[in-house]
């Protein structure tokens, strides 16, 4: 796209409200939005408590410097998003010294009205859960969880005659048809991505990604839309729930040498709870006990109420014959109610055959 010869010009962008949130401590956490863009923290908001209605108001302004001459440029504003996260601050517990988060959900705020001549715009987002994440169960059947969201700049960064001899290219993905059985969800939603190369005279090619779909079911085409996708993508940003995606179905399918690879790349780019759970199991699977711990860990200190993780911890003491720390993490599993019936009882086999680890015994 032909840049623009002129200074650099400042777009903010304002969170003024978030709803129909709630937390993993009780409806009314409190909560603070991070703004994040071209893979640079814009800043956070404040602190705030959200209401029993489920409303926050952050009024929370951000900002960066598009300038054409260097820096952002108008090709970043076509294809790049800004990333809002809406993170629950924890209580604090008794000896507790350092503040604890969890991450509830994301939102993404496109800027391509910008390039359509537009000085400002406002939008509602959704805000998509994480895994896990109470908002995954919305406060009602109708409700989507959402930002309220202001963009704006003190002129447009496009005059009419730069908006008409452009060369922006838009595609609109409005459906799939007759899809495979593996698209059809069944059970609770997921997000999808959908991606597609789009030909050019330069060195490669530029990939085009569709977000925020479901897939379910069938999992043999999903792989595959999932391998070829990471195959061409490089150091996306939106990647990360792709990698997460990829590393379920190969756990699953029992391939836990390529989950063990695909969970190694989440946790080098954009590490979390859940990518290093994902090694962690693989790990496991693998009898790779050292490794498995380690990752494991990093998992617990960046989340200490999943209950997978702590179920993993403790087949893992279990294994190596740490007898308090086995009886430890199973406490912490059963306390936080794990869900997977079938973890618990491979838990509950491997404390018979070692003989501890079940504080009962």
């Amino acid at each position: 796209m032909e840049q623009v010869p002129s200074t650099g010009r400042l777009v903010q962008i304002t969170v003024t409200e978030g709803y129909d949130l709630k937390g993993f401590k009780g409806d009314t956490p409190v909560t603070f939005v991070r703004a994040e863009f071209n893979q640079v923290v814009l800043g956070d908001s404040a602190k705030i408590t959200v209401s029993p209605e489920g409303t926050a108001k952050y009024n929370f302004t951000s900002s960066f410097e598009f300038n054409p001459e260097g820096g952002i440029t108008l090709d970043d504003l076509a294809h790049k998003p800004v990333f809002l996260t809406v993170t629950e601050v924890l209580p604090k517990e008794k000896k507790q010294k350092e503040e604890k988060t969890l991450i509830l959900g994301q939102a993404v705020v496109d800027l391509l009205p910008l390039l359509e001549g537009q000085s400002s715009f406002q939008t509602a987002v959704p805000l998509h859960p994480v895994q896990g994440s109470p908002l995954e169960t919305p406060r009602s059947s109708v409700k989507q969880c959402s930002l309220e969201v202001k963009v704006l700049v003190a002129e447009p960064l496009l005059t009419t005659a730069q908006i008409s001899g452009g060369n922006l290219l838009k595609v609109t993905l409005e459906a799939a048809y007759s899809v495979p059985e593996s698209f059809i969800p069944t059970g609770p939603g997921q997000n999808y991505m959908v991606g597609l190369q789009v030909p050019s005279v330069g060195e490669k090619d530029y990939p085009i990604l569709f977000k925020n779909g479901t897939l379910n079911g069938n999992h043999a085409e999903a792989k595959a839309c999932y391998e070829r996708t990471i195959s061409f993508v490089v150091d996306a940003s939106e990647m990360h729930f792709i990698f997460l995606r990829l590393g379920l179905i190969y756990l699953e399918e029992k391939e836990y040498e390529k989950a063990k690879k695909t969970y190694m790349q989440a946790c080098k780019r954009s590490p979390s709870c859940l990518t290093w759970l994902g090694l962690g199991i693989a790990c496991y699977r693998l009898d790779e006990l050292t490794e498995a711990e380690d990752a494991l860990s990093e998992a617990n200190a960046l989340n200490n109420y999943n209950a997978e993780v702590w179920a993993y911890l403790a087949l893992v003491c279990l294994k190596v014959g740490r007898q308090l720390e086995a009886e430890q993490a199973y406490k912490y599993t059963i306390k936080l109610k794990l869900k997977d019936e079938a973890l618990l009882a491979e838990i509950h086999t491997v404390q018979e055959t070692v003989g501890f680890g079940n504080p009962s015994f």
